[in-house]
């Protein structure tokens, strides 16, 4: 056994290099782990969980199952929304044998992601799945991949070119109008609201913003939207708190909060708790049962509108699977989820018809 002042002596030197904020090179973890990539853009995996082979699948031939490699770079790491994006990966990986993993880096800059691809062609990876902040910088860079022989694919982006397929869980139009219609009901039709998104390059945010405000303005002629563009919350709650505070001091008599991103319901719902606002600000929009299930049940929030980030995430891994082997994709084929049975292609975007709606009543129905 070690004498104490060597444990002592040996755990400061431990504190000292954390503090340090030096961390080892993309490079040299890579040789620790299968994927190449630092432990800190795998976020929630334990070491055991990325050098660990899976279940290997009898539907998969071997060949396959040794080499393919399927990469999901998800918009950031660190929020509870693409945490359960990577349980859908690691369930194609373990169903199918696959090597399947999702990584991200802990802020939403688009340059970041951008980099997390680039490094994936250089990877010669088989195939990248990205669910993007900019959609428009990050076009030329899948290009890039798609030059060297590399399937992309991709989650809330269909402007996209260079992808094979682009995946989405519904209708966005109409996902955007029904999250407008249960506001407008909570605000009784009347009066000023705020539209909260990610990112202004966002591009499904953008099409639910677009899409409700034109019903708004279409139906509901005694609401005014205040804020234009919308406001930015980088698809971080506490951004998206500071954002709701500021707007609440500048306009103190909003009625309603329209949010596009997971966290501005939570960050909305505890504004409208610590300022006593129940019943006088409404919010709606998108969010997970399991951010905004104390919101939804103390009536700060009114509703929250999702779908399966889990299961997108396995949808779209199997349709990058399926396209590696050469399969056709049509509409009406079944990619194994629910909300995908029957899917409908138009062109390259393939739509699922998976929302869920949720209010106090029923959100105790789901557990993601």
């Amino acid at each position: 056994m070690l004498p104490t002042r060597c444990l002592i002596g040996l755990a400061a030197a431990v504190a000292l290099f954390l503090a340090s904020g030096i961390f080892l090179q993309p490079e040299a973890i890579g040789r620790q782990n299968s994927t190449g990539f630092p432990a800190s853009e795998i976020a929630r995996f334990s070491p055991a969980d990325i050098d660990k082979k899976p279940a290997l699948s009898a539907l998969i031939p071997a060949a396959e199952k040794d080499s393919l490699e399927i990469v999901m770079v998800a918009k950031l790491e660190g929020i509870q929304w693409f945490d359960d994006m990577r349980r859908g990966i690691s369930d194609f990986s373990r169903e199918t044998g696959v090597n399947a993993y999702q990584i991200g880096h802990h802020t939403g800059d688009p340059l970041e992601q951008i980099k997390l691809v680039e490094r994936l062609i250089k990877k010669k990876v088989d195939a990248i799945l990205v669910v993007p902040n900019d959609p428009g910088s990050m076009d030329p860079i899948l290009k890039k991949a798609n030059d060297a022989g590399i399937l992309t694919f991709s989650h809330e982006a269909p402007s996209l070119q260079n992808v094979s397929y682009d995946i989405e869980a519904l209708n966005n139009a109409d996902f955007g109008r029904e999250m407008m219609r249960d506001l407008a009901k909570n605000m009784q039709y009347e009066g000023d609201y705020i539209v909260i998104v990610g990112l202004l390059t966002m591009d499904t945010h953008m099409v639910w913003a677009e899409a409700a405000v034109a019903y708004q303005k279409a139906h509901y002629p005694e609401m005014n939207l205040i804020t234009y563009p919308y406001l930015e919350d980088d698809n971080n709650r506490n951004h998206a708190y500071r954002q709701i505070v500021n707007v609440l001091e500048v306009f103190p008599n909003i009625k309603g909060i329209l949010g596009c991103t997971a966290g501005s319901a939570p960050a909305a719902g505890l504004v409208i708790e610590e300022q006593g606002l129940l019943g006088k600000v409404f919010k709606s929009g998108l969010s997970l049962p399991s951010m905004a299930k104390a919101y939804l049940q103390s009536g700060a929030v009114q509703s929250i509108s999702f779908w399966s980030p889990a299961d997108v995430g396995y949808v779209t891994a199997m349709v990058a699977l399926k396209a590696l082997r050469g399969e056709p994709i049509q509409s009406g084929i079944n990619l194994g989820r629910r909300g995908y049975e029957n899917i409908e292609l138009e062109g390259k975007v393939i739509y699922g018809n998976a929302s869920i709606f949720a209010t106090r009543d029923n959100v105790h129905e789901y557990d993601f």
